[in-house]
Order: structure tokens, then C-alpha cells, then sequence
């Protein structure tokens, strides 16, 4: 017998130590485009043999295939895989036994002293009601008089101190019942956190102390460049300020890591295309182009385990005894235990479960996780009400679900606590978001840090010279790149045929050299926002164009030179002669360079004839017909534009030429 014990004591520690559960904190990540390489590093004592070592609690977004592993110590590694995984943070039943039991005897100690309070008030509606000393047929003495006044005095006294005290221990009673059933609820609700794990199966020659790094990608995460552009006013260098916005759901905070922010993007597609022959038939459609576009991995769940949980939405109670089933696989089923529960393994290619039970609606989730919540909805039911009597008296409607705890019909207005206010479930961080928003506009904060700019061959990365923590909240975090300051080059803008107002505008050179991406930019000049714009690194272009805003001091004004604008009829043709003017006028107290654009008609029909006039200073691009004059402009100094064209087209058709 006792040699059989300690077999069993020897096999079961065996057991205990074939698995080694380790949590390893994230030491870099790595932000792509779309997707994140996340890092782990771990130290550990291992003993001889062969063993599981399993990372837990990782996110539950991991690309299984992305996977790496490297281990130092006396060890082999014999295979690296992943599996699902969950914690529930609900309480433990005799927790929630505990807080019951708590809770039945603060209301037991608050119906006392209702009751109590009940009786204090029957007593003083009957001093009230005796309160008349004057008697009925005999005249009572000077001293009984005085007598029962100090009698019904100090009694009336007593009720009321008392029922003051009371007053106020049922508002501390009160409080702490709403406190607990306030921590009930939010304890009960807590929700599942799924995860994945990483399982190493591995062989130990001997004890040692080994050292784990590994890493993978989740697609759970994305930067976007963007850009700030500051301008002090004309005639100063512009400040350009890279940053990125960086976010993350991966349900894991990113705390104090290395981040470094890359180009590159895992999910987009690497193969080179295959040129096949092309063949040339009557009636043929344009040949097909095969795109593969991003593709975002998806996790496998056949032969996983997979565990829930029913509840009947009506009531947030657990279901027990409802059916778990599958579409393809009728035959594997399941069914919940008194808790609500359970417990079953997925088969192969199986993508979606069901839960059913009877009188409630069935509902099907997608296998997203390795735990599952159903909330199922209760089917419609007509039914009369209940009436239940004692077998003395009339009979009392009683309505299903109704508490047995009542209350008694006391005033104590100053008792009520609203409880649609202390059970409401606001989410503290969307009330402080809620709180920042304004006019539309979120607040957001970016940090500014040293970075290191490496360019690799097939990408370029920004590594952050600090530690950085990102919560997993799918919120933009700001962060800043670099700084540049680029000269400048600027000149008022104004194109009157379309809008008669005149901008200033910033000419950037030299950004062609700063390893830029493409991305939204804001505006800065003066100190003043103005807007945004768009830097497009894959422009041919020697400058960036950015429009600062516009300047009402300077005035422009086109109108039609009506006695050199005329239309005649000459046969079957129609001949249409038109002349602009263009005034411009500088209020401002400084000479300025402007540059002012308008356009010929251009006709793409042989039958409809285009000839330019004049157009004096200026200069015409022939293929778009855009003229541009360019000068400077002294203070208080006007200037008037001419120029001119006319149309010749067959007589009656309409043709808009102005």
C-alpha cells in the first residue's frame, strides 16, 4: 500500500511538472503599415526532462504562422505551437455567497429598523389625536394640565430624536446595500479575456538556467504618418514636423517597449506576377489582371477546445440545459450544466456554433474565441395573468419575477437612492474622451522624442530613443519622428475665374532628400491653424506647394469687356468674340509677389474652331490653354489683365464660351 502511494505521489508530480506556465513581459514592437511584430524575452530555472513551457496570456491576435523562438541553456527545443486560451475574471461562487449573505443581513437590519420606524410613527399619530387636554365633561386642574403637557412633550420629543436617528441610519444602511449590489453586478459582468498561448515542448539534459526570446506579428495594430507644417510668417523657413499615429487593439498595453515604427508591410502581397501568353480571338474581353490584394490571417479552432457559456437575455441568468451544436456537424453537441456552462471540441473546418433552447430564439456566433457568451432572446408568450390568493379575502394579481423583499409604506423620501444612477456602467475612459471632445475635435497628445532613422533595403524604420506604452484602446497616439526646418519660397495665388480671392502660398524645397512618406499635413501659420494638405512624396515635382490661407488686403475683380464682346452670324457659322479683364489692386503695406492664372477654351471637336487674342505679360501652356502672369505688386498699386479669344461653331447649337 505504501509503495502504491508513492507511485502515485512520484507520477503525479511528474504530471505537474510536465507543464511550466511563464509570463513573459514585452520587451519591443515593431508597428508596420497594417500589423505589429511584438517581442518577449524570458529567464527561467529549468529542471532535467522533457516539458511544456507555456507563455501565457499573450494577445489573441497572433498570426500562428509568424511565430519565431530562440532559447539558450542546456535544452533542446523539439516544437514550438500555439493554442487558445481564457481567463474568467467573474467571482467565484462562494464569493458571490459571501456578498449574498452580506447583503441578506443588511436588509434584514433595515427592515427592523423600518418597522421600528413604523411603530415610532403610529405612536405619534396617536399623541397627535389625543393631543386635546381641554376633556369632554369635566375641567381638568391647573397641575394635570401641566402634567399631561410635559408628558406628551417629552414623549413627542423622544419619537422625533429617535425617528431622526433613524432617518440617518437607514441612509448609511441604504448606501452600503447599494454598494454591494453595485460590486455584485459589476463582479458579475466582468467579461473573458481570451488569449493565446505559445506551448514549447522541450528536453533539459540538466538543470539550467534558460533564457527565451521570441516574437510574432498581430495584425491588431497600425501607424499613419502625418505631418505638421509650421510657417512664422513670409519670408521665414517653414518647420517640418514628422509624426506618426500609432494604435492598437490587440487587448494587450503596450508598457514602457521599445517602438520602433516600420514601412514595411507583412500582409501585403509579395509575389511577383506571372506574364502568360496573350491570345487574340474575335470577340474577346480585355485581358483578365490578377490582383492579390492584403490578406489578414484568421486562427483554425478545428480540434480546439471551446468552452461558454448561455444566457437568457431577459434576465442575465445562466440557461442550463441548452443545446450546443454545429452546422455541418449535427452529431457533435453539447449541452450546459446548472451554471450555463460548456464544454466542447470544435470539428475540422467548422466556423460558426449554435445555441438553442426551448421557447428561445436560436442564435449562431462566429468561433472567434475560445470562450463564447450566447445571449439568447426569450420567444414571445401570451399569457394571463396569475391570481394568487391566500383562501381569506380577495384575491392579489401577482406579476412573474416580482421580489419577495418589500418594503414598507413609511415616508422616507430622504432614504430613496436612484438606482438607474449607481448601477449605470459608464465607461470611466469614454467619459474623460467624452469630456475632451469639443465641436467635433479630440484632443490628442503627442510625445516628442529622439529617433533613429534606419534605412534597410526594403524599408525604412524610425526607432523611438525612449520607452514608450501604447494601451490597447484602438486610440491615436501621437508620436513625433523628426523635426526639419526647409527653406521657402512665397508668393500670393489667385485664380478669379473660379474664386476672386487671393492666397498666400508656401513654395518647399528640398524635401525630395528626407525619406518622407505620403500623409495628411497640418497647417500652422502665424501661430494659427488654417487647415490641411497633402504631401505626396511620389510627386515629380522639385517643390511642395502649401496654400496658407487667404489675404483680404489684396483685391482682384474679372469682368467681361462688354463692347469688345460680341457673337455675329456669317452663313451657317456662328462667330462669338469675347475679352476679360482682370483689376487687381494691393492694399497691403508691403510690394508682393503674385501670380494669377485664367484659360483659353480648348476644343477637342474639328468643327469647332479656337483662336487666342491677346493675352499681354502673360504666358500660355498650350495643351491645357492655362495663362499665368507672374510680377510683383507695390503697396497701393493696381494692375489690370486683358485678354481675349473667340469661337467660330455651326449655327444652332448651343455653346457655353464664358
Amino acid at each position: 500500500m505504501r509503495i502504491t502511494f508513492l507511485l502515485l505521489f512520484l507520477s503525479l508530480t511528474a504530471a505537474a511538472q510536465k507543464e511550466v506556465k511563464l509570463n513573459a513581459a514585452i520587451e519591443k514592437v515593431t508597428v508596420f503599415f497594417v500589423g505589429a511584430q511584438i517581442q518577449h524575452q524570458k529567464a527561467t530555472e529549468l529542471k532535467p526532462g522533457r516539458q511544456f513551457v507555456v507563455f501565457e496570456k499573450l494577445t489573441d491576435h497572433i498570426d500562428p504562422n509568424s511565430v519565431q523562438l530562440k532559447a539558450t541553456g542546456e535544452l533542446t527545443i523539439l516544437s514550438v505551437s500555439t493554442r487558445k486560451n481564457y481567463e474568467d475574471l467573474k467571482m467565484t461562487t462562494s464569493e458571490v455567497a459571501a456578498l449574498n449573505e452580506k447583503k441578506n443581513a443588511l436588509f434584514d437590519r433595515d427592515q427592523q429598523l423600518r418597522d421600528e420606524y413604523t411603530v415610532l410613527q403610529n405612536d405619534k399619530n396617536l399623541l397627535q389625536k389625543n393631543s386635546d387636554l381641554k376633556g369632554s365633561d369635566i375641567g381638568l386642574k391647573v397641575s394635570e394640565l401641566k402634567e399631561a403637557y410635559v408628558f406628551m412633550h417629552a414623549k413627542m420629543s423622544e419619537i422625533v430624536i429617535r425617528q431622526t436617528a433613524l432617518t440617518k441610519e437607514l441612509e448609511k444602511l441604504q448606501k452600503e446595500i447599494n454598494r454591494i449590489l453595485q460590486e455584485i453586478d459589476s463582479r458579475q459582468s466582468k467579461p473573458v479575456v481570451n488569449y493565446t498561448e505559445i506551448v514549447v515542448e522541450i528536453d533539459v539534459e540538466k538543470s539550467t538556467n534558460a533564457s527565451f526570446a521570441f516574437n510574432y506579428i498581430s495584425p491588431k495594430a497600425t501607424w499613419t504618418p502625418y505631418y505638421d507644417l509650421r510657417s512664422d510668417g513670409i519670408g521665414k523657413p517653414v518647420r517640418l514636423e514628422a509624426k506618426g499615429l500609432v494604435n492598437q487593439t490587440t487587448g494587450i498595453d503596450w508598457k514602457d517597449v521599445d517602438l520602433v515604427l516600420s514601412t514595411n508591410d507583412p500582409y501585403e502581397n509579395s509575389k511577383e506576377p506571372i506574364l502568360e501568353e496573350w491570345y487574340l480571338n474575335y470577340n474577346n474581353y480585355p485581358h483578365a489582371k490578377n490582383y492579390n490584394g492584403r490578406v489578414i490571417p484568421s486562427f483554425d479552432y478545428s480540434g480546439q477546445r471551446l468552452r461558454g457559456e448561455v444566457i437568457d437575455a431577459s434576465t442575465g441568468e445562466p440557461l442550463p440545459f441548452a443545446k450546443i451544436s454545429f452546422y455541418n456537424n449535427p452529431n457533435v453537441t453539447a449541452v450546459t450544466d446548472f451554471d450555463g456552462k460548456f464544454d466542447v471540441i470544435v470539428p475540422k473546418g467548422e466556423q460558426y456554433v449554435m445555441a438553442s433552447f426551448v421557447g428561445y430564439d436560436q442564435v449562431s456566433l462566429a468561433i472567434s474565441a475560445p470562450y463564447l457568451k450566447f445571449f439568447v432572446q426569450p420567444q414571445d408568450l401570451n399569457l394571463n395573468e396569475v391570481q394568487i390568493s391566500s383562501g381569506v379575502g380577495s384575491a392579489v394579481p401577482m406579476s412573474v419575477g416580482a421580489s419577495s423583499r418589500g418594503y414598507t409604506n413609511a415616508t422616507l423620501e430622504s432614504v430613496t437612492v436612484k438606482k438607474s444612477r449607481l448601477f449605470s456602467r459608464k465607461d470611466k475612459k469614454a467619459e474623460e474622451m467624452a469630456e475632451m471632445e469639443l465641436d467635433g475635435i479630440t484632443e490628442q497628445y503627442a510625445y516628442t522624442v529622439g529617433t533613429e532613422v534606419v534605412q534597410k533595403d526594403l524599408r525604412v524604420e524610425y526607432a523611438i530613443q525612449s520607452k514608450f506604452s501604447i494601451p490597447s484602446n484602438g486610440q491615436d497616439q501621437r508620436v513625433t519622428i523628426s523635426n526639419y526646418t526647409l527653406p521657402a519660397n512665397y508668393e500670393y495665388h489667385t485664380v478669379p475665374k473660379l474664386d476672386p480671392s487671393v492666397y498666400l502660398v508656401a513654395q518647399v524645397s528640398g524635401w525630395e532628400k528626407l525619406n518622407l512618406l505620403n500623409g495628411e499635413s497640418n497647417l500652422y501659420f502665424d501661430g494659427t491653424y488654417i487647415g490641411k494638405s497633402y504631401i505626396d512624396v511620389n510627386s515629380t515635382k522639385d517643390t511642395l506647394t502649401f496654400s496658407l490661407g487667404k489675404d483680404n488686403k489684396i483685391q482682384v475683380e474679372r469682368k467681361k469687356v462688354t463692347e469688345k464682346s460680341k457673337s455675329k452670324a456669317i452663313g451657317s457659322r456662328q462667330r462669338v468674340d469675347v475679352a476679360w479683364e482682370i483689376k487687381l489692386k494691393n492694399n497691403g503695406g508691403a510690394k508682393i509677389p503674385i501670380l494669377v492664372k485664367d484659360q483659353f477654351p480648348i476644343s477637342n471637336v474639328d468643327d469647332i474652331k479656337v483662336k487666342r487674342g491677346e493675352f499681354l505679360e502673360g504666358k500660355v501652356t498650350e495643351n491645357s490653354g492655362i495663362i499665368t502672369w507672374s510680377f510683383l505688386l507695390d503697396p497701393s498699386q493696381s494692375k489690370v489683365l486683358k485678354f481675349d479669344y473667340s469661337v467660330d461653331y455651326q449655327k444652332g447649337y448651343v455653346l457655353y464660351i464664358e
